[in-house]
């Protein structure tokens, strides 16, 4: 089985560490930097492609997804991809399109999400949009009828945004439940996406996050293939808070 790395980005945008506590800003030059990675060592493909594995033999394949629904990857990911050629996802929550990240504490720095019409420009720019839920709720622990409530208002906002149900979802925060994604399968969708977690199945399909401490050496692990394999064995498990805290020391250092 060829293997995909399936990237997850947030926010594309110059933002001081101490007002990005949840790490989701990718600056604009660090973005630049790994498209042109992508574009010179990586086979970069539609979602669609990927889940349905139809990947071209040679260099490595990745798809670049976003979540939330960011104006900044508009205004600052879209056309560097444009300018790469390169497809990509968005995944929104359906219930704050055209308002703001509401489900974080605010940092300092707002985090505005596309409106409607934004979001339907998208598809004239090789950007597909797909579910990030409605109210960008924590499946993890919902149950059977919580899920599908979520999903369905998600599924028929989207319907109407789009003209068509979307195809793949991925889950806020991490993964979803046994019962999320049985809903999600019961619902129509053909994939689903957790992030940094380990392939589960075509309902808990792993994604690779893409945060601001990723240095040249970082990316091309994580979009080698082989990142979440590596990153869930059982002793990289056992080694990885320790090597967290070690990192994190030296970025102080540095910084100080």
């Amino acid at each position: 089985m060829t293997r995909v790395a399936i990237l997850a980005y947030h926010a594309v945008g110059d933002c001081p560490p101490e007002l990005d506590p949840h790490g989701l800003w990718v600056s604009p030059a660090a973005f630049e930097r790994q498209l042109a990675f992508l574009a010179g060592h990586r086979r970069v493909v539609p979602l669609d492609d990927a889940v349905a594995g139809r990947i071209p033999s040679g260099p490595p394949a990745v798809a670049i997804t976003f979540d939330d629904g960011y104006r900044s990857v508009l205004e600052e990911a879209v056309p560097r991809l444009e300018r790469h050629g390169l497809p990509a996802t968005m995944f929104v929550p359906t219930a704050f399109v055209g308002d703001r990240n509401r489900w974080d504490e605010p940092s300092g720095r707002d985090l505005p999400i596309m409106d409607a019409d934004e979001l339907a420009s998208l598809r004239g720019r090789g950007v597909a949009v797909e579910s990030h839920g409605h109210a960008h709720r924590l499946l993890e622990d919902a149950s059977s009828a919580e899920a599908e409530a979520d999903l369905t208002a998600s599924r028929e906002a989207l319907r109407e945004l789009l003209g068509r149900f979307p195809r793949h979802l991925a889950y806020p925060f991490s993964t979803g439940s046994a019962a999320a994604q049985e809903a999600a399968r019961r619902l129509g969708f053909e994939a689903a996406f957790s992030i940094d977690r380990r392939d589960e199945g075509p309902f808990a399909r792993g994604r690779v996050p893409v945060t601001p401490v990723d240095g040249a050496r970082s990316f091309a692990l994580k979009t080698s293939g082989w990142y979440l394999t590596l990153r869930h064995h059982r002793v990289t498990v056992a080694a990885w808070p320790v090597a967290g805290r070690a990192a994190r020391a030296v970025r102080n250092a540095v910084r100080g």
